[in-house]
């Protein structure tokens, strides 16, 4: 099986068990926990529906058409620059592919930053992190200033379903 295969696989899959809780087609609300805690609440309609422990990854700012690692994003928590680095640190698996998507994988892990003209790009990043982090599902809801975030959620703490 190929690489891209195996993404694609656990992607799926990932996707499946999400649906036994969320409808990936749906847009919720999301919001950051304003306690101590490192947690979002998802909200369906006002809602509360999950909350759950998350790491944020990045962002994609349309104006510029640029994708922006947290961990060069200023007052982004430490823990989330340890699991970034951990993933860009699997690179290698990239190295040595001719494929667009494969190529494309290798270069957001080993830049900071990177432009991405090609919208349709940004659908396969949450494929991959989810791959490399092997956590439940990534968000991509827009922030107040118009940026594509990109938040995945580790683990569910609190189900209201």
């Amino acid at each position: 099986m190929s690489l891209l295969d195996k993404i694609i696989k656990k992607y799926e899959q990932k996707n499946k068990e999400i649906k036994k809780m969320l409808d990936p087609e749906k847009k919720y609300l999301i919001e950051f926990q304003k306690t101590g805690k490192k947690q979002i609440c998802i909200y369906e309609n006002k809602k509360l529906i999950i909350v759950g422990d998350y790491t944020f990854y990045g962002i994609y700012q349309y104006q510029t058409k640029l994708w922006i690692w947290a961990s060069s994003i200023p007052g982004v928590d430490k823990s989330n620059i340890k699991k970034i680095n951990l993933i860009k640190k699997l690179n290698h698996l990239f190295e040595s592919d001719n494929n667009e998507k494969i190529n494309f994988y290798y270069q957001l892990l080993t830049q900071d930053v990177i432009q991405i003209t090609d919208e349709k790009i940004l659908e396969w990043i949450p494929e991959l992190l989810i791959y490399l982090s092997d956590e439940i599902y990534c968000f991509t809801p827009i922030n107040n200033e118009g940026n594509m975030q990109f938040i995945t959620l580790k683990k569910v703490n609190e189900k209201y379903i």
